[in-house]
């Protein structure tokens, strides 16, 4: 029964998402308490005024995507000057956010310990990369994400000292669990700006849990879980049934249209596609905190760090599109108070939509903005990453045993990363006249594919116009693919311009 309730209540929040006539009913999305009779409130103090964004004509917010940064890297703009410009946009705006994929600490006195997970590396930082940041024109950063707690609960609080030490503002982890969900607040000149963090790609256990009648609650990251559904089309579903009844004795008389094996629901559909439900806790819990940042700041900022895919997911060798999921918690974040919506995580450019809420007007939200920063060579990894990956370096080299932490990310990241499109991405330059959207400004970069080690992965402004057109096709096909409108999208010779 439970379960059931669970459900339903999951689809209800869904289908307020989704239907026009509860948007008149829930007039600020599903996290509206919804007024009895406007009559009870101070007239002077309409809810309707206070949900409304209040930022000075020419307001801009700069977004970009992972920050994967091991030290400081601000020194080579004096010889970069197409790094330099990549600089002169983010000191250029009001606000400049981007995702913290990393843990920073000094490594000659830190006491903690590493913690990989699932093979993945342990990224890590050293402590100027903080005040590197800031010095950059960087205000806030997202922490929830996979590598926030690579280095434990030490290496989360670690990366706080130092942040803090820096005067960056952050969101998306906290000693406990209403700290990590809560949002926090940069004090602009141009206004009070809110940034809510959230991760549905986490490893397990990094999330905070709150506190139960007999139980203390866990510190840890701002997290959404979801649970996955394989949609398969329907010459998939015999094999299915076969392997079902040869290796658990079970679909042996029939062909279910739906059923689990080794651990993953799937459903017949259309084609091969990856569902996702969110938990309908975390959603309410997401909602309700974005509300109070809209209430609480003149401008509102979201961000998720998401791995998920619904399709075309299986090949490595080209971009990843995001989890359909993300329409329904984009769209609801921007009818509840977000005024931008920002997707990190797939480390490639993906779909922009500029979404016309019924309460809000227009609002952009992002669904990947690819890699900023790209450190893929990491100074400090741990024994059991070389100890899981035995084979590979034994592929790579005559003398595996030799290999250092270089030798070891050299294969891997010729598995997985080895594409120009993982070292292209955009900064999205968002401004706003009258309270709504009034344009956004892509700048395409180039992170330094194939540079020397010490030069690679640092941002670039693209100066050639047949590069750029080649990153905002990117953008155009990922945008087509994933269903959404076509954006009204101009261009000069090396910039995009996207207008409502």
């Amino acid at each position: 029964m439970k379960r059931i309730m669970l459900i339903l209540i999951g689809a209800a929040i869904l289908f307020s998402l989704g239907s026009a006539a509860n948007a008149q009913d829930n007039q600020f999305g599903a996290a509206d308490p919804v007024a009895r009779d406007i009559k009870n409130f101070d007239s002077m103090r309409p809810i309707e005024k206070e949900m409304e964004a209040n930022v000075p004509d020419g307001f801009a917010v700069t977004a970009v995507g992972d920050l994967i940064i091991s030290r400081p890297l601000s020194q080579y703009a004096a010889r970069m000057p197409a790094f330099d410009a990549v600089l002169d946009v983010l000191k250029g705006s009001s606000v400049a956010i981007g995702n913290l994929e990393t843990t920073i600490f000094d490594p000659r006195y830190f006491q903690g310990a590493p913690y990989s997970n699932e093979g993945d590396w342990t990224v890590s930082s050293l402590p100027a990369v903080a005040q590197d940041l800031s010095a950059m024109g960087f205000s806030m950063v997202s922490r929830a994400n996979n590598h926030s707690q690579d280095w434990g609960l030490e290496g989360m609080r670690e990366t706080s000292r130092w942040l803090d030490d820096a005067g960056l503002i952050y969101a998306g982890v906290g000693e406990s669990h209403p700290l990590s969900r809560a949002p926090q607040y940069f004090e602009s000149t141009s206004g009070r700006v809110a940034l809510i963090s959230i991760a549905s790609t986490f490893r397990p256990t990094s999330e905070s849990l709150p506190a139960t009648a007999s139980t203390p609650g866990r510190p840890g990251l701002s997290g959404l879980h979801v649970s996955q559904e394989v949609r398969v089309p329907e010459a998939a579903l015999k094999p299915l049934a076969e392997a079902s009844c040869a290796l658990e004795n079970k679909n042996c008389d029939d062909v279910p249209t739906k059923g689990k094996l080794f651990g993953t629901s799937y459903q017949q559909g259309e084609v091969l596609s990856y569902e996702h439900e969110m938990d309908p806790d975390d959603l309410a819990e997401i909602y309700r905190n974005i509300r109070a940042a809209q209430l609480n700041a003149d401008f509102v900022v979201v961000t998720i760090h998401s791995h998920e895919c619904s399709l075309g997911c299986s090949s490595d060798n080209s971009p990843r599109g995001p989890a359909n999921f993300l329409k329904a918690l984009a769209r609801g974040a921007i009818d509840s108070g977000a005024d931008i919506f920002v997707t990190t995580g797939n480390h490639n450019i993906g779909p922009i939509e500029v979404y016309n809420s019924p309460a809000r007007g227009n609002r952009p939200i992002f669904y990947g903005l690819g890699n900023f920063f790209w450190s893929d060579i990491q100074e400090f990894l741990p024994s059991d990453l070389f100890r899981a990956n035995r084979d590979t370096l034994a592929k790579f080299w005559e003398n595996p045993e030799k290999a250092t932490e270089y030798d070891l990310s050299a294969p891997l990241n010729t598995e997985y990363f080895a594409h120009a499109f993982t070292f292209q991405s955009v900064i999205a330059d968002v401004r706003f006249e009258h309270n709504q959207l009034s344009k956004i400004i892509l700048h395409p970069l180039e992170l330094g594919y194939g540079r020397p080690l010490t030069e690679s992965g640092i941002p670039q402004l693209v100066m050639d116009k047949d590069v750029a057109r080649e990153i905002f096709l990117q953008v155009t096909e990922q945008t087509e693919k994933f269903g959404l409108p076509d954006l009204k999208i101009s261009y000069t010779k090396t910039t995009a311009v996207i207008r409502p």
